[in-house]
């Protein structure tokens, strides 16, 4: 470990501090020590300190941790980079467990065990340098269209056309590819940007709803959420509701469905310029894109590691049909961040069958053993008919590939 490393162990116990002091010296840290948080803050303003052991009662008698909670709660309002390691007895533990929903990073039980008080430690000063590491890059920004392909780019040219009139807009697509986004984008760039953006959930909406909804959004612009859904004794008071509103409508269905379900007046008052976006397994070489600017955002956003995405997990992303459509890719890609380990993402990471492709191109009734010369072949064309590689993805063994290889003629 770096001598670089400097931990600052506030503890009123002498003994405990020496103990923490001496094992963590003997692997290379230097260490601090402060028998109360006074103390502590007043080394804290003389140098950096990279992992803090926070004792957190200092009071003779009190077990509440009301002191340590306090300087905690100092510490990450002033640095929400900081790792904080709570020390706490056995009867702690609830204590414990309250400090790092407050922001502390980990905990270790008096008297602790030396491997796992310096396991903990040394996964504290990795935890804070990426934390530093991440501060250092820039800001990857979110709400933004991305997409090459063809249907994304007409979007893109329909938004920057439209958006600055006055004109309303009705956006279609199925769930999860990003209505809202496009709602929100449009009111960005509008001349009313500064003005209130309200939106009206059309399912839940009646004469009430509607009328509080058009006035708060009066001079601005209000997006109706799933318009379709409107009950349709309420079509006529919305259409009312909306003289002199600036309106962004979406819905899942197409033009003719939602005629039948509005009606030819309310879809002409909405639906005059329309921006239709395209479902993520249309969309092709999007997915990996937009993977790889979730990943980053989500590693900047909750302090952890950019790391690179490797090539089977990059083949499985492309490949992946993605129902749940970029809602669904940007949830699996903040959970990999938060779980993955690994110095590259793997497949594991975001619970992906590198065969999930062809698994979800078959009908529900066929059996595995009726299809297994299918992802044997999908195996084998992936990896350039390398049995090995496809036999490790397959979970088989050489052997075991080369016969079925023979019993299909492969």
């Amino acid at each position: 470990m770096s001598t670089e490393s400097h931990i600052l162990v506030v503890d009123d116990d002498p003994d405990i501090a020496k103990a923490a002091r001496l094992l963590l010296e003997r692997h290379g840290m230097r260490v601090s020590t402060a028998a109360s948080p006074e103390e502590a803050w007043v080394l804290l303003a003389g140098e950096p300190v990279d992992v803090i052991l926070l004792d957190l009662n200092f009071a003779r008698g009190r077990t509440t941790g009301e002191e340590g909670f306090a300087m905690l709660d100092r510490l990450i309002a002033g640095d929400a980079r900081a790792v904080v390691i709570v020390v706490t007895g056995h009867s702690g533990i609830a204590v414990a467990v309250r400090a790092m929903r407050s922001g502390a990073t980990d905990f270790v039980i008096k008297p602790w065990n030396n491997e796992r008080l310096l396991t903990t430690v040394e996964r504290g000063l990795a935890l804070r340098r990426a934390k530093l590491e991440t501060a250092a890059t820039p800001r990857v920004p979110d709400g933004i269209l991305l997409g090459e392909s063809p249907g994304i780019g007409r979007a893109r040219d329909l938004i920057a056309r439209v958006a600055p009139t006055a004109a309303p807009i009705l956006v279609h697509g199925t769930a999860g590819t990003g209505k809202t986004l496009i709602a929100r984008l449009i009111h960005q760039a509008s001349a009313h940007a500064h003005l209130p953006l309200v939106t009206l959930d059309a399912e839940a909406a009646d004469a009430a709803v509607i009328a509080t909804q058009t006035a708060a959004a009066a001079g601005g612009m209000l997006v109706i959420d799933h318009i379709d859904r409107l009950p349709r004794a309420f079509h006529g008071v919305l259409l009312a509701a909306l003289d002199g509103i600036r309106v962004v409508a979406t819905t899942r269905l197409d033009r003719a469905g939602l005629r039948a379900a509005i009606g030819e007046d309310l879809l002409d008052r909405v639906g005059t310029i329309e921006i239709a976006l395209p479902p993520l397994v249309d969309r092709t070489g999007d997915a990996l894109l937009l993977a790889r600017h979730f990943l980053a955002l989500f590693a900047y956003r909750h302090g952890k590691p950019n790391r690179p995405l490797g090539d089977d997990a990059a083949h499985a992303i492309a490949t992946e049909r993605w129902p749940d459509n970029v809602r669904g890719l940007r949830q699996t890609m903040e959970r990999a961040v938060l779980l993955g380990n690994g110095e590259a993402y793997a497949i594991a990471d975001f619970r992906l069958s590198p065969d999930m492709a062809e698994l979800q191109s078959l009908a529900p009734d066929l059996s595995l053993a009726r299809n297994e010369e299918t992802l044997i072949t999908a195996a084998l064309e992936r990896h350039a008919f390398n049995v090995s590689r496809a036999a490790a993805q397959l979970g088989l063994t050489r052997a075991a590939l080369y016969r079925r290889m023979a019993r299909y003629g492969l």
